[in-house]
């Protein structure tokens, strides 16, 4: 086996960037212009089409790029590169576009509606986050060596990444598509939950570089940002007979992770947790759980798949899948209080993952399927 692809950590690396710039920012791209089109009224501008382009070039390049060596540097020839943090720079000169584009589009509302607040957050979170990938390539252009300065840009980029733009952005999304079937709440708190978000990314660096006031700062906000997250739980229980199986899950998923952030508060968990394999877990439950369940609920009513007979076994088959590996995740991270062996989790988890993207690639051909009947009625 060549070195390349027995670098695990590399692997992991570029399947992840892969679904974060890929998979969730470009389903969220392009379902906040479908939204945000509804509510201005007005067209969508070329150079949209071209800004998604180029967003969905960059992100596949991500994967070879960070397959390579990871965030580490890369033999090209008679120089080392970090090709990683390069491309995670380019990936982030898109998402500026991207809000240039939103502002301009978004600057004409009268009112800016609670989902559009939401996304107003959603992407200067996702501004913030880019700061972290500049300083990654900064300490590899200057040769430091801090590793707490490289761990808190890592995770400033990463984490705010997740829990900060596709979070908010994501709620902005169910909120907007709630208020076509319902009447939306007229409080629900948006810049109190960004900003208690912004100083959650601490959390994810080792526990042995943070000194206890900052982690405190982290851990209190962490928990406010859970609470106020169960603010729009509850919002969203009120019209829990207008959400589709696989958003209900989602939400349900979502309620977890405000959990997790409280539970973080009781002393000496966060110290433990990082000895053990729950991050997995926590990242796992996060994008997979809450965000893809989700987004796949959002583009298939967005589709019209719902109405199509199949459909009907979506949800369970999809909640099937990431339920069992969402649980053996957690008998991972929680292996020292379960009498199951890793190998048999770890396995579980690898065979269940294909129940998801099955899922995933079946909406995929249907909706190709769709485009193509709809383009021959056209033609015809």
């Amino acid at each position: 086996m060549p070195t390349w692809a027995a670098n695990y950590t590399a692997i992991r690396h570029a399947h992840s960037h892969l679904m974060y710039f890929g998979w969730a920012t470009l389903a969220l791209m392009a379902l906040i212009w479908r939204f945000l089109s509804l509510y201005t009224g007005r067209a969508l501008p070329r150079s949209v089409h071209w800004q998604m382009g180029i967003t969905a070039v960059l992100a596949l390049l991500s994967f070879p790029a960070f397959w390579a060596n990871g965030y580490g540097l890369t033999q090209i020839g008679s120089v080392s590169l970090p090709l990683g943090s390069m491309i995670a720079t380019l990936n982030g000169l898109t998402w500026f576009h991207f809000a240039w584009l939103y502002w301009r589009q978004s600057s004409g509302l009268a009112r800016r509606p609670l989902p559009v607040q939401l996304w107003d957050w959603a992407i200067l979170l996702l501004l913030l986050s880019f700061g972290g990938a500049l300083g990654l390539v900064a300490m590899v252009v200057t040769g430091a060596q801090s590793l707490f300065l490289q761990q808190t840009f890592l995770h400033l980029f990463l984490d705010l990444f997740a829990v900060g733009w596709f979070t908010v952005a994501l709620l902005g999304l169910l909120w907007a598509w709630l208020g076509q079937r319902v009447a939306l709440p007229r409080r629900l708190p948006i810049l109190p939950l960004a900003l208690a978000i912004a100083p959650t990314f601490f959390l994810g660096i080792s526990p042995a570089l943070v000194a206890p006031p900052l982690f405190w700062v982290a851990a209190l906000a962490n928990g406010l940002a859970g609470l106020l997250l169960f603010w729009h739980v509850g919002a969203l229980l009120r019209r829990w007979v207008h959400l589709p199986w696989l958003a209900r899950f989602g939400v349900a998923m979502l309620a977890v992770h405000g959990l997790m952030a409280l539970v973080v508060l009781w002393p000496g968990v966060w110290e433990w947790s990082a000895r053990t394999q729950l991050r997995v877990y926590f990242l796992h439950n996060l994008l997979l759980g809450w965000m893809s369940s989700l987004l796949l609920a959002l583009i298939v009513e967005q589709l019209g798949l719902g109405k199509m007979r199949w459909s009907r076994w979506l949800g369970p088959v999809w909640i099937a899948g990431v339920g069992v590996m969402l649980l053996t995740l957690l008998g991972l991270g929680m292996l020292q209080f379960v009498s199951i062996s890793a190998l048999v989790l770890l396995r579980a988890a690898a065979w269940s993952s294909l129940i998801p993207a099955a899922v995933a690639v079946g909406v995929w051909l249907a909706s190709v399927r769709l485009n193509q009947a709809a383009a021959s009625t056209r033609s015809g």
